[in-house]
């Protein structure tokens, strides 16, 4: 029964999943710590999904267009890299962790040269900030996914790629919301239409593509000023990591300790 398996419940059963693996890596303050204050937190978020089903599942607009563009992520990948990537929907795990890489190159998933993880970008400039620095959390995933795969090389691939038609019209109708943007009988004044369009530019990087894809979107920019499409080489940009056996080793540990945090603290 469900209440039997609660009583069973033993962390040394959690298999963590590559991408909330980053978080398990934040090193405490003090070295008398064997695991930062924030690391516990997310353990015991983990833990009440673990035992008892339960999740608090933050849905931002970011992930959604994320989540609903990443076909046309991987088709961008495949025109900028020449190779023909297809969505890996294969679920991987061993005795400590779990992953679905997004793409890889080699025999299998289970045999792979090298792993790839997508990640859409909400505009052109999220796009172009992640170019500032590489992110911890990214690298983590990406040592999970060459320890499940036996990969040599894990890519990051951001790629800009327009954003689905409703989800621009969700933000005019946050725009409209604003004080004085629409006048006394409920229309967009000027300058409604002047960010409207502006949102647009921000959002649309394939005007030809967008369009196929909504032949009837009404759009704010004047037909003349619609040059929204960027050559595709310049909307994709990727992160390269090597496998590094002492990180996995890493993880490996670290991941022995949050199992002995949770039995000794939660359960």
């Amino acid at each position: 029964s469900d209440l039997k398996l609660m009583e069973d419940f033993n962390a040394n059963d959690i298999l963590f999943r590559a991408s909330s693996n980053g978080h398990l890596m934040v090193e405490p303050r003090s070295k008398s710590e064997v695991l930062a204050d924030g690391v516990k937190t997310h353990l015991v978020d983990l833990f009440i999904t673990a035992k008892y089903g339960r999740r608090e599942d933050i849905i931002s607009k970011f992930l959604e267009k994320g989540n609903r563009s990443e076909e046309d992520s991987i088709t961008l990948l495949s025109r900028v890299t020449g190779k023909l990537f297809t969505k890996n929907e294969e679920r991987l795990f061993n005795d400590y962790v779990t992953a679905v890489p997004d793409l890889f190159i080699g025999e299998s998933i289970e045999n792979a040269n090298e792993t790839f993880d997508t990640k859409t970008s909400w505009s052109i400039f999220t796009f172009f900030r992640s170019k500032q620095k590489k992110n911890p959390l990214y690298y983590w995933q990406g040592v999970t996914a060459m320890w499940l795969t036996g990969a040599k090389k894990h890519t990051v691939a951001y790629c800009l790629v327009n954003s689905p038609a409703d989800i621009i019209v969700s933000e005019k109708r946050r725009l409209s919301y604003q004080f004085g943007m629409l006048d006394e009988f409920g229309n967009g004044t000027d300058l409604f239409h002047k960010k409207c369009a502006q949102i647009e530019r921000n959002h649309i990087f394939d005007y030809e593509l967008f369009c196929k894809h909504n032949p009837n979107f009404e759009f704010d920019t004047y037909p003349n000023e619609r040059n929204f499409t960027i050559p595709i080489k310049e909307r994709v940009h990727t992160v390269v990591y090597e496998r590094n056996e002492a990180d996995i080793l890493r993880l490996q540990e670290r991941i022995i300790d949050c199992r002995k945090w949770i039995n000794e603290n939660l359960i």
